[in-house]
């Protein structure tokens, strides 16, 4: 990916290029309902692109919380987070920015380059719509003095292009280098079910929540709740729900999963994990559905295919090697996000 000139990007005052408006902070925000095909709801959080879990659009509706229009930047009121959000969503306590000029890759380009500069602001120096208004930051630029804004997007789309047709590569992943072979699922896998906990019982806390969802990485709500955890390196399989039957994740922290986790009986490395959830997901997705949902007991006798060596043994070190290259090509291109700072 070819390295931007940073060198002719103009001082441009936010105010001056953005329309600023805060949004209130939510009574509770645990009364808000989960909808698994709800709109995303965001909080002042330097995680998970800002959004905490996905919440019933019409609730907030009924309860005079609308839902804020999408293609807007989102900005920490105490914190230093920043996000592009490029659908409807419901949102306590954050600024939106607004530019009818900005589209979906360019909003990603700004909120990069924001990322870096709304660092400066601490929870004893806390930013605000007027400190918003008065930020000077550096971005590409036309003769006017107004931004590039398709410069922006071009860049940014190319970065999306080239990454997605590397993370695309997953779902062809090939056994053709030697003959692939089915296992149990039960052969590689301690199987455990999952404890479900009600949104009415889930305190507010750190602790991932790992649900029914098919984006940041299963993780719907943040817990304090402890009494059922489960340790990093493992998969959690969600046997339905919004996320599609079988979606799969590899979780590298300790979490709550209210569907099932999957204990390696082998030494499972980050890529062999990521490996092998997409054999996983493809079981769950083409024998499994909302009406007939992948059970723990079906789960230990379905089989996955997997690359063997000349033995007929598992080829780790093939899944290994594969799956750190294409992570390597999508890391690369990501990177160059680092590139317009």
């Amino acid at each position: 990916m070819t390295r931007l000139d940073i060198s002719s990007w103009s001082p441009i005052r936010l105010g001056d290029v953005f329309e600023f408006e805060g949004i209130k902070q939510a009574r509770t925000q645990l009364a808000i309902p989960d909808d698994e095909n709800g709109i995303p709801y965001v909080i002042q959080s330097i995680r998970n692109n800002m959004v905490v879990r996905r919440v019933s659009r019409q609730w907030l509706i009924d309860h005079d919380e609308p839902p804020v229009p999408g293609n807007a930047i989102a900005l920490g009121v105490t914190l230093p987070a920043v996000s592009y959000q490029r659908d409807e969503f419901g949102a306590s306590q954050v600024i939106t920015a607004r530019n009818p000029r900005m589209n979906e890759y360019s909003g990603i380009f700004i909120a990069a380059v924001l990322g870096r500069y709304v660092t400066r602001f601490t929870y004893d120096d806390k930013p605000g719509i007027s400190k918003y208004e008065n930020l000077v930051i550096h971005l590409p630029a036309l003769e006017d003095g107004t931004p590039d804004w398709h410069l922006m997007g071009a860049f940014m789309r190319k970065i999306f292009d080239s990454t997605t047709a590397k993370l695309y590569a997953l779902k062809g992943i090939s056994t053709s280098h030697t003959a692939g072979k089915a296992f149990k699922l039960d052969e590689l896998f301690d199987i455990k079910k999952g404890t479900r906990l009600t949104r009415a019982n889930m305190k507010i806390g750190d602790i991932p929540f790992i649900g029914a969802a098919n984006i940041n990485n299963g993780i719907t709500s943040y817990i304090a709740n402890n009494e059922h955890l489960h340790p990093s390196g493992t998969l959690t399989v969600a046997y339905n729900g919004n996320g599609g039957t079988g979606k799969t994740f590899y979780q590298n922290e300790s979490f709550w999963a209210s569907d099932d986790v999957l204990y390696p009986r082998f030494v499972m490395t980050r890529n062999i994990a990521l490996f092998i959830a997409t054999a996983i997901e493809r079981v769950g997705r083409d024998k499994y559905g909302f009406a007939d949902k992948w059970k723990l007991e079906y789960m230990r006798n379905d089989e996955i295919k997997l690359p063997v060596s000349a033995d007929g043994t598992v080829d780790w070190a093939y899944m290994d090697n594969y799956m750190g290259h294409i992570i390597q090509g999508a890391l690369t291109d990501i990177k160059a996000l680092n590139d317009i700072l």
